[in-house]
């Protein structure tokens, strides 16, 4: 499997998947976009209806940690004391090769 590394629109990277012509993220963004779907519609939406609940984030598929590591980034600047805790769980068949 032949993995090469793109810049997408909003020049963040995301992997593509050669082969299939297939990209991890969207090539629109991928920062972009794991900001819309996991922070804004996931933890903001979550936080703005428990704001009082600590938070529990497992991730399946761990793909390439943007996610993770956008949700680190959102918690440090979360001016509480609810507490995120990331987890993930990744199986991957067999290793990227990066082109």
């Amino acid at each position: 499997m032949a993995i090469d590394i793109i810049v997408t629109e909003d020049g963040s990277h995301s992997l593509l998947n050669v082969e299939m012509n297939e990209t991890y993220h969207s090539r629109h963004g991928a920062i972009l976009e794991s900001n819309y779907v996991f922070i804004e519609k996931g933890l903001n939406y979550f936080f703005g209806e428990n704001s009082s609940k600590a938070i529990s984030v497992l991730e399946i598929g761990f793909g390439t940690g943007l996610n993770a590591w956008l949700s680190w980034q959102w918690a440090e600047k979360q001016n509480t004391h609810n507490v995120l805790c990331l987890g993930g769980i990744s199986c991957i068949r067999r290793n990227l090769e990066i082109a």
